[in-house]
């Protein structure tokens, strides 16, 4: 997945279980173990609030920081 605005509010307008299933998919392809992630409903509050007011620049970082963890760099 491509993280841009468009995909942002894709992830939006998902319900709590498919956004935990693609945030857990997501976690699993960037190497973190999709079963230490705890996604209960106020931590998916928490996501939407935050993905809701990500600005371009918010996502561009964002996808360096899962670029370069990927890459085994970490920050």
């Amino acid at each position: 997945m491509t993280l841009d605005k468009n995909s942002i509010n894709m992830l939006l307008s998902l319900d709590d279980t498919r956004l935990a299933m693609v945030i857990r998919q997501l976690a699993q392809s960037s190497g973190i173990p999709a079963d230490s992630l705890k996604l209960g409903q106020s931590e998916l509050a928490g996501i939407r609030s935050a993905l809701s007011m990500a600005t371009d620049g918010d996502i561009s970082r964002a996808a360096e920081l899962i670029k370069s963890y990927k890459s085994g760099k970490k920050g």
